[in-house]
């Protein structure tokens, strides 16, 4: 069975927060940590600088965990763009249902990231999602059918996920 590719267009000030974390996958091959100003930058035409630093220094703390966390890098969009990844989706979703941590939605987003440590995870989550909040910044939350209808539970059944670290794609048979 065939399952057609779904797009998500982000609402325009939710690409500065999920530009910090497309800035950060620069980051790791080049540890040049200005590669994070063009998103500080933007943040603050939304909220205050120095609410902007307080976001970007808890992503940065959250994206460092979250990459320890995982077996292969998130698939990114290019920066400024509006169209986001699955992964970036799964991960606002994550951010964002950290708001009640112990929801289904936080749980199947973290599932559908390969998170190993959901309660770390969350915590880290929270406390960035706290930030966003703070600043005035709005950061929507899917219900979970919209998440579900999104995503495809298809991603929630370890059991018959086929990983091989040679392929750059993932195989599932139903």
């Amino acid at each position: 069975m065939s399952y057609g590719q779904v797009s998500v267009l982000l609402h325009p000030s939710t690409v500065p927060i999920i530009g910090i974390f497309r800035s950060f996958s620069s980051l790791e091959d080049q540890y040049d940590l200005t590669s994070l100003d063009a998103p500080e930058q933007t943040l603050a035409l939304y909220t205050r600088p120095e609410a902007a630093k307080a976001i970007i220094s808890d992503a940065l703390l959250f994206a460092f965990a979250l990459a320890r966390q995982r077996a292969a890098p998130l698939s990114y969009k290019p920066l400024n763009s509006r169209q986001a990844s699955m992964d970036e989706y799964c991960l606002l979703t994550l951010i964002s249902s950290s708001r009640m941590p112990d929801s289904e939605l936080t749980f199947e987003a973290a599932t559908a990231l390969g998170v190993a440590s959901l309660g770390f995870m969350a915590s880290l989550a929270a406390d960035l999602v706290r930030q966003i909040d703070l600043a005035g910044m709005v950061l929507g939350t899917p219900d979970i059918n919209e998440f579900r209808g999104i995503v495809g539970d298809r991603l929630l059944f370890e059991d018959e996920l086929e990983y091989s670290p040679r392929q750059s794609e993932v195989k599932f048979h139903f």
